[in-house]
């Protein structure tokens, strides 16, 4: 009897050091947010802004543009928080439909780059980030940066020469 406890004690003992293993186990493959944070402020490019100039033009697809726009708080949002602000995103961006961009910008260049940028969006797996996919993770967080800084870029520069051809238009019937 003193051998049947001896063993139950034993078995007891070592299942819970078995336990304790695995909880360190998890604690030791957590992502390292400090270094996620590091990433996004040190290597991911600096995201450029609509031109205020232009409003007249971008306020047409206001839906659009604010959408787009809030791709810009990945530089200042929490690490942590991340995946929650990329599933919000991607549900705002899932609506946009990029066949009804109005006026200006209903063009094919900006059309083109509006449809990387959605297609890096709604490719991003932020449910899942571990160190198993942390890489994978941040190279799709560069795509989406990339990505968006060519959208805003030709957004930019298609509303400027929109701005500008009508401008010269208008100097062309005064004279």
């Amino acid at each position: 009897m003193n051998k049947f406890f001896i063993y139950l004690l034993f078995f007891f003992l070592l299942i819970s050091c078995s336990n304790n293993s695995k909880k360190n186990n998890l604690i030791s493959k957590s992502i390292d947010y400090h270094k996620l944070n590091s990433f996004i402020q040190d290597s991911l490019p600096s995201l450029l802004i609509l031109n205020e100039n232009f409003d007249q033009i971008f306020n047409l697809w206001e839906e659009g543009v604010k959408t787009i726009e809030s791709t810009s708080k990945i530089m200042s949002s929490d690490p942590r928080t991340l995946p929650f602000f990329l599933e919000s995103l991607k549900l705002e961006v899932g609506k946009i439909n990029d066949k009804q961009i109005p006026g200006k910008l209903n063009v094919p260049q900006v059309i083109g780059r509006f449809r990387v940028y959605k297609t890096q969006v709604l490719k991003i797996n932020s449910n899942k980030i571990d160190l198993g996919n942390i890489q994978l993770f941040k190279k799709n967080l560069k795509k989406i940066a990339i990505s968006y800084n060519a959208l805003i870029s030709m957004m930019n520069k298609i509303a400027k020469e929109s701005l500008e051809s009508n401008n010269n238009a208008e100097t062309v019937e005064v004279k």
